[in-house]
C-alpha cells in the first residue's frame, strides 16, 4: 500500500512540474551573436559615411546615394528586429530577418555601384569606406543566413 501511495505522490509531483509554465526568451549561438555584431557595426559605419556626403555638391549621384541610404535603413530594420528579440525576449525575430538584412545590403551596394563619376575626393573616400563596410556586413549576413542564425523561442 505504501508503494502505491508513493507512486501516486511521485506522479502528482511529476505532472505539476511538467505543467509549470516555462518563460520563453530569445536565444542565439555565440557565432550568430558575433555575426550580428559585425553586421550592426558594418551598417552603422556605412550609414555614418553615407550620411557625411553633401549631395548638393554632387547632384548627379544624389539619387544613388539616397537609394543606398534607404536600402541601409531596410537592412537596419532587420538587425533591429533581431536585437529586440534578443534583448526583450518577448518574441522571436521573424525568420526572414537575416534575409532582409542581406537584401538591403545587396540593394545598397547595387546603388553605390551605379555611381559613375565622383568629383570630390571627400565624397569618393566616403563612398569607398561605405562600400567596404557594407561588403563586410554583407559577408557576415550571408554567413548568418547560411548558418540559419535566427532567434528562437526557448
Amino acid at each position: 500500500m505504501a508503494r502505491v501511495i508513493f507512486m501516486l505522490v511521485a506522479l502528482v509531483c511529476m505532472f505539476q512540474t511538467l505543467a509549470a509554465p516555462l518563460q520563453s526568451r530569445a536565444i542565439t549561438s555565440g557565432e550568430c551573436s558575433q555575426l550580428n555584431t559585425r553586421i550592426i557595426i558594418g551598417i552603422g559605419a556605412a550609414q555614418g559615411k553615407l550620411g557625411s556626403i553633401n549631395t548638393v555638391n554632387d547632384v548627379g549621384n544624389a539619387r544613388n546615394i539616397l537609394e543606398a541610404q534607404l536600402s541601409l535603413l531596410d537592412a537596419n530594420n532587420g538587425t533591429t528586429q533581431i536585437a529586440d528579440a534578443l534583448l526583450t525576449g518577448a518574441k522571436p525575430a521573424p525568420a526572414d530577418a537575416n534575409a532582409r538584412i542581406v537584401s538591403g545590403l545587396q540593394a545598397s551596394l547595387a546603388s553605390l555601384n551605379k555611381i559613375s563619376f565622383i568629383a570630390q575626393n571627400s565624397t569618393k573616400a566616403a563612398v569607398a569606406a561605405a562600400n567596404s563596410s557594407m561588403t563586410t556586413a554583407l559577408e557576415s549576413a550571408q554567413q548568418a543566413v547560411a548558418a540559419n542564425c535566427q532567434t528562437t523561442a526557448n
